[in-house]
């Protein structure tokens, strides 16, 4: 589990989607673009829920390491999804290089 810190929120979510979340954050930061993003998380009682996020340029996101927990939400999906948009990203970084 991670803490994603936004703003003056801390958003604990699984350790893959803090990760996958940064790197679409650095993705979109080289590219000079934004995007929504709603991430699973876990809400102060053990609940799971989601947040939505504006990701881009000028926005600090910062991960830091939190307590494992059996609460850790299945994101596959999640995660499969902000990888797939990272990589769209730097695709086109590169393809327009």
């Amino acid at each position: 589990m991670m803490y994603l810190v936004y703003e003056l929120s801390s958003i604990l979510t699984s350790s893959a989607a803090a990760t996958a979340v940064l790197q679409y954050t650095a993705a979109l930061g080289q590219s000079a673009l934004t995007d929504v993003v709603t991430m699973p998380s876990v809400d102060l009682t053990g609940a799971q829920t989601s947040v939505s996020l504006v990701l881009g340029p000028g926005i600090p996101v910062l991960a830091e390491e939190a307590a494992d927990d059996v609460l850790e939400p299945g994101d596959l999906a999640f995660v499969d999804d902000i990888a797939a948009r990272t990589q769209a990203v730097l695709a086109g970084i590169h393809n327009n290089a």
